[in-house]
């Protein structure tokens, strides 16, 4: 009986000895490698993101069915103001009803609308814009300008998904429009079509300007200024840039650079000197508005 106890307990230790070895032995194998993922990939090269835009002193020569500038003149002379085309009222009743109370505004009737417009797509279409329409608070993520040979409009779309870039050429047919404080825009619309192929854009035309903006002449137009920036755009400050002219210290511009572009870094530091050609904007004060790359470049002071 003791024998076989013994006998057992050795066998045991030889056991746990080979275990042991076994697993010594295993661990000094070199382990199995993949490939070397260097032969199929590189560390990558470091470059600038470009977003080219073409550009054009050309003045524009076509106009839709009417001309951008005359729709422009359809609007009322008041601070906030709708105007809808004959048979076609809001929809809801309240704020835009013309039967509620006599201290309330009554919306326009635009015998013009509704009337296609078409122009050239000037900023991309991501811009936004909250404005209260008949008494309710609407969002439009994917606002854009327009411009033709007689002048540009603000065109409000609700989607940033857009089938169309800058130097598009872009017809809509504007059903309703309307003023709100200092912005001029299409309020409602159908029919959007691009009329031109994606390798067949027209360049933007713009004006280079040495003076100050003027909101009667610039808004809603591109227009092109160079100077040294004095205030950078920050999170700070809504991504607003003031830019020095380099001729007259005296003159100074407003650009904005849209949330989207500020969200990625883009801005310039105070004391570099920048070429803006985008569409000018009147938003708490008359400004371009930047929203592209291609309309942003850094010049050699």
């Amino acid at each position: 009986m003791l024998r076989s106890r013994i006998a057992g307990s050795r066998q045991l230790r030889w056991g746990a000895i080979a275990a042991l070895l076994l697993i010594g032995s295993t661990g000094c194998v070199e382990p199995e490698q993949g490939e070397d993922p260097g032969e199929y990939f590189s560390d990558g090269d470091y470059g600038q993101v470009q977003d080219p835009i073409a550009f054009s002193t050309t003045p524009y020569d076509f106009t839709g069915e009417l001309p951008i500038e005359d729709l422009k003149g359809a609007f009322a002379d008041e601070t906030v103001w709708v105007g809808f085309s004959p048979g076609e009222p809001y929809p809801v009743s309240g704020d835009c009803d013309p039967e509620r109370d006599w201290d309330e505004t009554i919306p326009g009737v635009v015998n013009e609308l509704p009337v296609e417009i078409e122009g050239i797509v000037t900023t991309h279409p991501r811009y936004f814009q909250k404005v209260s329409v008949c008494g309710v608070e609407q969002r439009y993520y994917g606002s854009y300008t327009l411009e033709d040979s007689s002048g540009g409009i603000l065109v409000l779309k609700d989607s940033r998904i857009a089938e169309f870039e800058i130097g598009d050429r872009v017809r809509i047919t504007a059903r309703a429009i309307m003023k709100n404080f200092d912005s001029l825009a299409v309020l409602a619309y159908s029919d959007e079509e691009v009329l031109n192929s994606p390798d067949d854009r027209t360049p933007v035309h713009y004006e280079e300007l040495e003076r100050s903006f003027r909101a009667s002449d610039d808004v809603y137009e591109v227009r092109r200024v160079t100077g040294r920036v004095v205030l950078a755009p920050t999170n700070q400050n809504f991504n607003e840039m003031r830019i020095q002219s380099l001729e007259d210290p005296n003159i100074e511009w407003l650009a904005s650079v849209d949330a989207e572009l500020g969200r990625r870094g883009i801005g310039p530091k105070v004391g570099e000197v920048v070429q803006v050609t985008a569409p000018v904007i009147n938003s708490f004060g008359v400004r371009l508005l930047i929203t592209a790359l291609g309309q942003l470049e850094y010049v050699e002071p």
